[in-house]
C-alpha cells in the first residue's frame, strides 16, 4: 500500500516536472488529519492506508505540492485561516486534474472520487469526528468543487440530496442485488465503547474455495460476501483471517418480501480471539418501513434475526432495495447495543 502511494507521488512529480516527493507514514490519530504536505514531504496518517478514499486523499495532498503550498505567515490567525481554506479549495480542484493526468481518470470519475472522499469526511464529522484544520465544512468544499466542474456536477452530487425513488418493495419481491466495484456506503456507528464512522467499499470479486465472492474493504479489513446471495463467509485484517462462518451466514433469503422466513445454524470461528461461537437463528422479514437516516429517506424491509432457543432478537436491519444495502443495523452485543446508520453512499 505504501509503495502504491509512493508510485502515485512519483508519477505526479514526473508529470509536473517536479523533484521526487518522499512519503512518510505517521502514527494513527483521530484529529481529522488524513495527510499533510510540508516542504517537499508528504506525511500520511497510518489509519488511512486501508481507506477506500486513499486515492482522493493522496491526490489532494499532492495537489498542495504541485501548487507550491508552503507554510503561510500573516498578521492574524483569522487571515491565515482564510488563506488556508482557499488553498484547500484549490487543492481539491487540482486533485481532479492530477487524477486525470496521472491516474487516467475521466473528469467525471475524478470529480466523483473527490466528492466521495469529502462526503466521507462529512460523515465522520456527523459521527463526532473533527473537522480537519484549515478546511471549510465538507459540504461547502463539495459545493465549491462542483461549481468549478459544472459538467460533472450531476454525477458528483451528494447522495443525501438525491431524491429516493421509493420502489414498491412490499408488492414486488426484491431480487438479489448486483454490487459493482466502487459502490460505497458510509455508516455512523454508535456503541457502548464509542462513536465513529466507517466506509464500506466494493473492491473486487474473488474466488473462495471455488465460489465467487464480493470483497468489501473497510480500512484494513476485507469482508467476503458470496456473489450469488450475499451470504457472509469470512473476514480478514491485513490478510489474516479473523472471522469464518461455516456454512456462510445467510443474511437474506431471496427474493425478499414481507413474510419471508428462514432458519440457519452456523459456526463462527474467530481465530485471533481463539473463540468459537455456535449460532442458530430464526429470521423473518417483518414489514415494510419508510425510514429516515442521515443519508435520506428510504423505503425499507425490516428484517429481524432471533436466537432460535430464546427467541430474543439478536440483530435487526432495515434493508433498502434502492441502495442494495441496509440503512440501519441494530445489534445486541455482549457489551451492549450497537447501532449503525447510513450517512452517505455512492453507487456506480
Amino acid at each position: 500500500m505504501v509503495a502504491d502511494v509512493q508510485r502515485f507521488a512519483d508519477g505526479t512529480a514526473t508529470t509536473y516536472n517536479l523533484p521526487r516527493i518522499r512519503v512518510t507514514i505517521e502514527p494513527a490519530t483521530n484529529l481529522g488529519i488524513g495527510g499533510r504536505y510540508r516542504q517537499g514531504n508528504f506525511y500520511l496518517n497510518a489509519r488511512t492506508l486501508g481507506s477506500g478514499n486513499l486515492t482522493a486523499l493522496v491526490a489532494h495532498e499532492l495537489a498542495h505540492y504541485v501548487l507550491g503550498h508552503e507554510p503561510l505567515s500573516g498578521p492574524s490567525m483569522a487571515e491565515l485561516l482564510r488563506a488556508q481554506e482557499l488553498r484547500e479549495l484549490d487543492a481539491n480542484a487540482k486533485a481532479v486534474e492530477i487524477l486525470m493526468r496521472v491516474r487516467g481518470m475521466s473528469q467525471t470519475e475524478a470529480v466523483r472520487t473527490m466528492v466521495t472522499h469529502l462526503r466521507g469526511a462529512q460523515a465522520a464529522i456527523r459521527c463526532g469526528g473533527a473537522l480537519a484544520p484549515g478546511h471549510r465544512p465538507p459540504a461547502d468544499e463539495i459545493a465549491n468543487l462542483l461549481a468549478r466542474f459544472p459538467d460533472s456536477a450531476g454525477t458528483g452530487a451528494p447522495a443525501e440530496e438525491r431524491p429516493a425513488s421509493s420502489p414498491a418493495v412490499a408488492v414486488i419481491p426484491v431480487a438479489v442485488p448486483v454490487w459493482k466495484p466502487g459502490d460505497t456506503w458510509t455508516f455512523c456507528l454508535e456503541s457502548p465503547t464509542g462513536k465513529g464512522a466507517y466506509v464500506w467499499s466494493v473492491d473486487r470479486e474473488e474466488m473462495v474455495e471455488g465460489v465467487s465472492h464480493y470483497v468489501i474493504k473497510q480500512g484494513m479489513r476485507e469482508i467476503f460476501y458470496r456473489t450469488a446471495d450475499l451470504a457472509h463467509t469470512r473476514e480478514t485484517v491485513d490478510g489474516a483471517l479473523v472471522r469464518q462462518h461455516s456454512p456462510s451466514r445467510t443474511r437474506y433469503a431471496w427474493p425478499l418480501a414481507v413474510g419471508t422466513t428462514w432458519e440457519q445454524a452456523f459456526r463462527e470461528d474467530r481465530p485471533v480471539e481463539r473463540r468459537v461461537i455456535e449460532r442458530e437463528d430464526v429470521v423473518s422479514v417483518e414489514g415494510e418501513e419508510t425510514l429516515t437516516v442521515l443519508a435520506g429517506t428510504f423505503r425499507t424491509l425490516k428484517i429481524a434475526y432471533r436466537n432460535k432457543r430464546t427467541t430474543a432478537i439478536r440483530y435487526e436491519e432495515w434493508y433498502a432495495p434502492e441502495l442494495k444495502n441496509a440503512v440501519r443495523i441494530r445489534e445486541r452485543l455482549d457489551s451492549g447495543l450497537q447501532v449503525r446508520e447510513l450517512v452517505a453512499y455512492s453507487l456506480q
